[in-house]
């Protein structure tokens, strides 16, 4: 808690009453202001730092193929920025993580889901199914140390704040992949977003021409 308090000083009025005598009512008083921690947030913004209400970032396109390949995109553009903000509540550290929405059992899937393929599956690189039970091949790599973390505020820096290292999903084993870690050191007053992670997806030989998505959610968490 952050507590300011502002001292007042108000003019005493004179009071008159019988004659060789006066009094001075009591005139000081406190005035106070009370600043509270906000809450740690993750949010996805534009340049003017408004809430993107729907971001999307697209992996390259790829075509047809009978055997295993690969497709590379960005995750955090200027216009869809990975925000984190500590308005003075996570004093010990923090940390911003990334997974799949729906959870490890989550797939690529096109609309109505007739059509998917696996994001977490690590076997011979993504390029075929695994032991879960999915049936599904295919994975997804995020790189945040490919990309840029800037601070958005006056006085804060981005010193003890670490990037993640690149790394694929794995279904019970990586569900979800840490983009920035900050230590017990870092600003506890800070406003910081990340921008250009390198995304990977490895797709199954023969998977279907069609349009695929899968949804991600980013999580702030206090140390």
């Amino acid at each position: 808690m952050s507590r300011v308090v502002l001292g007042v000083l108000l003019s005493a009025g004179l009071v008159t009453g019988f004659i060789g005598q006066s009094t001075f009512a009591a005139g000081n008083t406190d005035v106070t202001q009370v600043i509270n921690a906000g809450v740690l947030t993750a949010d996805i913004r534009d340049a003017s730092r408004v809430t993107v209400v729907s971001p999307t970032f697209a992996l390259s396109t790829a075509t047809f193929s009978f055997t295993c390949q690969t497709t590379t995109g960005t995750l955090g553009t200027d216009s869809q920025r990975l925000y984190v903000d500590n308005p003075n509540t996570a004093n010990n550290g923090w940390t911003l993580t990334i997974a799949a929405t729906s959870g490890a059992t989550a797939l690529w899937h096109n609309v109505g889901s007739t059509q998917t393929f696996d994001f977490n599956d690590p076997t011979t690189a993504g390029c075929t199914d695994g032991a879960d039970a999915d049936s599904k091949a295919g994975q997804l790599t995020i790189n945040p140390a490919a990309g840029t973390l800037t601070a958005d505020c006056p006085t804060c820096v981005v010193t003890n704040i670490t990037k993640g290292t690149s790394t694929g999903f794995s279904q019970a084993t990586t569900d979800s992949v840490t983009l920035l870690n900050a230590s017990a050191s870092s600003d506890d007053i800070g406003r910081w977003y990340l921008t250009g992670v390198g995304l990977s997806q490895t797709l199954p030989g023969e998977q279907p021409v069609d349009s695929y998505s899968i949804n991600l959610t980013i999580t702030s968490t206090a140390s």
